[in-house]
């Protein structure tokens, strides 16, 4: 990931652009989305500690697999299918939860209410992300040249970005449900800044500490307003698409 004011004006643009329309359009136009329903879960402070500890078990099989299986990974004939298989792994915890809980996928939004329009909307708004993207990094002219790159990395690379979003709606509906959305919002803030200081300050970029401050900061209010985007509209599959989108624009422009 690039470190400038340039990459975070574009990443800024590309998220917030196409959620601020998804949110005009799910207000205005209520017909072409799914009923939102009250957020609510009995027992919801114990919920979201089962939900914690899944996720907390989501990071330790993620480094512990990719310990594992790294010598796997380097054979081409069965690189995806160690990938595929690495990803039912690492995300088991919340689907085991979600079964032993008796809890539907709609308790991580995802829902196949108005499918097809969810589809239809998240190519869209994820081609105009990509493009604002690549037109803040000045690459604009180039956008016949990325589209094709949307395939790299294959299924494995998709399924991984998808199940994020799932992880982040399986999340966020039980915080959300447990604190409400304001304080969730912060606790996220709060949490993604801690997780992301020390590769800033260490890591790949070794950026002094109000640099760093400043750098997870920025990214923070981006991933709050995209946790409140996602808890308005109650819907990961738009965010899938936009996150796979802005991702590979990342990867282009960094070329």
């Amino acid at each position: 990931m690039e470190v400038s004011l340039n990459y975070e004006l574009a990443v800024y643009a590309a998220w917030l652009a196409p959620l601020a329309a998804l949110l005009a359009l799910v207000r205005l136009k209520p017909h072409v989305w799914h009923t939102c329903r009250p957020i609510t879960l009995e027992h919801a402070r114990r919920e979201a500690l089962w939900a914690l500890t899944a996720s907390l078990a989501v990071v330790a099989i993620s480094v512990v697999t990719d310990r594992a299986f790294s010598e796997w990974k380097r054979t081409p004939s069965i690189r995806s299918w160690v990938y595929l298989g690495q990803l039912a792994l690492v995300y088991s915890p919340i689907f085991a939860v979600m079964l032993w809980r008796r809890q539907g996928l709609y308790t991580a939004f995802l829902r196949s209410d108005k499918l097809p329009n969810k589809i239809v909307l998240g190519i869209v708004l994820s081609l105009a992300a990509s493009f604002l993207f690549l037109l803040v990094r000045g690459q604009a002219s180039q956008y016949g040249e990325f589209v094709p790159t949307l395939t790299r990395g294959g299924p494995p690379a998709m399924v991984q970005t998808f199940m994020e979003g799932f992880a982040v709606g399986f999340l966020l509906y039980r915080v959300g449900a447990w604190l409400g959305i304001k304080r969730t919002s912060v606790l996220v803030a709060v949490l993604f800044m801690a997780a992301h200081l020390p590769n800033y300050t260490q890591g790949l970029y070794h950026l002094p500490l109000t640099s760093a401050v400043t750098m997870a900061a920025a990214h923070a209010g981006i991933a709050v307003f995209v946790i409140a985007a996602v808890w308005k509209v109650q819907d990961i599959i738009v965010l899938g698409f936009l996150h796979w989108f802005i991702n590979a624009a990342s990867s282009f422009t960094a070329v």
